[in-house]
């Protein structure tokens, strides 16, 4: 089927949403079919939704999926903004595209497919990927976000010890659970 679309698609006037929605689709369905593996890095799309919507980000912000996977919570915090803000500026949508967004992931792999995913639905460039391969809590990325949106894995133990400044191992969470996954926060705004 891929096959026969391919050849009788012309892709490259295709919009960044038919793209997307078409990789999205893919990877879903991967998700689905796979007993593990993709399951590790696919959030529901109606959870991620949610979420987004709850927390309603707004242009100008900087977002922070900290367990990126294949780049939801992202893409999809830029489509509500873009969706719900139709009157965006050139400079805002440069900073839509280049800089609101920051994903980390731990696995290349899955970074490869989330920045492919995210270029798809019109969020980097070449030279601007917004994710980084990394552990977002191996220590303090100098960076900071107004709107975190994650749904981290708890299930896999990690062998990296964090240290404190005292040069003591640092706990990870304060309280132990079986949950896995975390809600979403919001850093306050400033007043007007």
């Amino acid at each position: 089927m891929v096959a026969d679309l391919i050849d009788t698609e012309t892709w490259t006037i295709l919009g960044a949403d038919v793209k997307g929605d078409a990789y999205e689709g893919l990877l879903e369905r991967n998700a689905q079919d796979t007993k593990s593996g993709a399951g590790q890095y696919f959030t529901p799309r109606a959870l991620i939704q949610a979420m987004v919507d709850c927390i309603a980000p707004q242009p100008g912000e900087t977002i922070c999926d900290p367990a990126c996977g294949t780049g939801g919570f992202l893409f999809t915090a830029h489509n509500h903004i873009t969706s719900k803000y139709k009157s965006l500026e050139r400079p805002q949508l440069k900073h839509l595209k280049e800089k609101a967004f920051t994903g980390y992931e731990l696995v290349q792999a899955t970074a490869r497919v989330c920045a492919m995913n995210l270029m798809l639905h019109g969020i980097g460039s070449e030279k601007s990927v917004p994710v980084v391969v990394g552990d977002a809590l191996a220590g303090d990325p100098g960076e900071r976000y107004n709107v975190v949106l994650a749904n981290p894995p708890f299930g896999k133990k990690s062998s990296t010890v964090i240290v404190g400044e005292d040069g003591r191992p640092r706990r990870r969470y304060k309280t132990k659970t079986s949950a896995t996954a975390l809600t979403p926060s919001r850093w306050p705004r400033p007043a007007p």
